[in-house]
């Protein structure tokens, strides 16, 4: 079976090849990009805002708030890994910090200076929540009775203030 096509069949094949090429690269070009929340961060040191959320909501935990916190933390990113750091005050008080790696909490290391410790730990992808469970002694002198609580929280990193 020979199929031929005439000139008028030809014109109105090409013409509607030609639209939906036009239409592919419209919504090609159109399309939203990676914003830079999901884009790789290129390797180097930077300061990055965070929050620290309240166990399993979208609240922001008391440790969220200067009494605890110095803002912002440090990302430092080396072969595409990121590692941060994050400062909290009262370091007499702080007693155990762990995140949460592969399903199992793990202390994170820690160095200090004057009042402050900071914590230096892994995370996988910026984007997401990273668990971390922090016990806090308040001596009784100071809390106006003993207080020893381990909290659970999240920490969730602002990539757009890099």
């Amino acid at each position: 079976m020979n199929i031929t096509m005439n000139r008028t069949e030809k014109g109105t094949w090409l013409k509607a090849l030609m639209i939906a090429m036009i239409v592919a690269l419209i919504g090609a070009l159109m399309a939203p990009g990676a914003s830079k929340a999901d884009a790789a961060v290129a390797d180097g040191t930077y300061l990055i805002d965070y929050t620290v959320y309240a166990n399993g909501t979208n609240n922001a935990s008391y440790m969220d708030n200067s009494e605890y916190s110095k803002k912002p933390a440090t990302l430092i990113v080396s072969g595409g890994k990121a590692t941060v750091k994050v400062t909290l005050n009262h370091k007499d008080w702080i007693k155990s910090f762990k995140t949460q790696q592969n399903g199992t909490y793990v202390t994170a290391a820690s160095t200090t200076s004057g009042d402050t410790v900071t914590y230096t730990f892994p995370v996988s992808n910026l984007s997401n929540k990273v668990n971390a469970q922090i016990r806090v002694v308040v001596p009784a002198d100071v809390a106006g009775q003993p207080y020893d609580h381990t909290y659970t929280v999240q920490y969730l990193f602002d990539q757009a203030s890099i």
